[in-house]
């Protein structure tokens, strides 16, 4: 069971952890001494560093935050968790139809039906984290695609899970197929966020992404609709300013089956991920 402990600094009764959690909550790393003075700073409580100190390392204890030397944040992997039963909790109480359907063909092979990109991209963020948990050897993770198309509505989840993978020592790759402005800034995220990544124009039929990490392949392939109104948006978008974000999301949230299949086979995984790195 997990147990959600969320700030509640409106509420008179405030307690020092719930001081302590929203301090914390722009993700800026800060040590007790700072989270102690900002305390004071922010809502004006008197609070001592004794009572600082407890509810840190209670809130470490429920693996809430996370300690790094002397500094301290909230917890990627707690986030996702949270996010996740919440998710759950939602469908099941309101009765909400599952946005992903799943089958599994024997032990290697599952493929997974989501209702838009935004549930691809939720789907395969919590592979992605699931993986980055329990990986202890080949820390690799590869991609390849014609846009990183999911860093437009869904950069503050990308965030979290790359600040997550850099924690665990991940290393990942990101070929992307096409050179538009927004390939180029996608790049430099990646780039700035400690990862790799590299423009590759090629000429392709469909629009199909293949990911590799640890011993799993996952693939999919974008609807020929949904895939020529994202390549408009990317070719026309020559000033970030200029990006149509009410045009962008009517796409991500386009009601339309994709099937994302995963396969569970080293030595297939190992060759894409060598076929991708090559490029670097």
């Amino acid at each position: 069971m997990i147990e959600i402990t969320l700030p509640d600094i409106k509420n008179e009764d405030k307690n020092v952890k719930d001081l302590v959690f929203s301090i914390l909550t722009d993700r800026n790393s800060r040590t007790l001494t700072q989270i102690h003075k900002e305390i004071k700073k922010v809502y004006g409580m008197s609070v001592s560093f004794q009572a600082v100190m407890k509810a840190t390392n209670y809130l470490i204890d429920k693996k809430i935050l996370l300690r790094n030397e002397m500094t301290y944040t909230i917890s990627s992997e707690w986030i996702f968790k949270s996010r996740n039963f919440i998710d759950r909790l939602y469908r099941t109480f309101f009765n909400v139809q599952e946005p992903i359907k799943k089958v599994e063909l024997g032990k290697e092979i599952t493929i997974y039906t989501v209702s838009n990109l935004l549930e691809l991209d939720r789907l395969w963020n919590d592979l992605l984290m699931n993986w980055t948990k329990n990986e202890k050897s080949d820390k690799r993770n590869v991609w390849k695609g014609k846009h990183c198309w999911w860093l437009i509505p869904r950069l503050h989840e990308e965030d979290l899970l790359h600040d997550f993978m850099m924690s665990q020592k991940i290393i990942t790759y990101n070929l992307l197929l096409e050179n538009t402005l927004m390939d180029k800034i996608a790049v430099t995220y990646y780039k700035n966020k400690g990862g790799n990544a590299k423009l590759k124009s090629v000429e392709l039929e469909k629009d199909q992404h293949m990911s590799a990490f640890g011993e799993f392949l996952l693939k999919f392939e974008i609807p020929e609709d949904i895939s020529k109104r994202l390549e408009r948006i990317y070719n026309k978008t020559n000033k970030i300013e200029n990006l149509n974000l009410k045009e962008v999301l009517d796409v991500f949230k386009e009601n339309r089956n994709i099937e994302v299949t995963v396969i569970r086979d080293k030595m297939i995984a190992d060759k894409i991920k060598e076929d991708i790195i090559s490029f670097f």
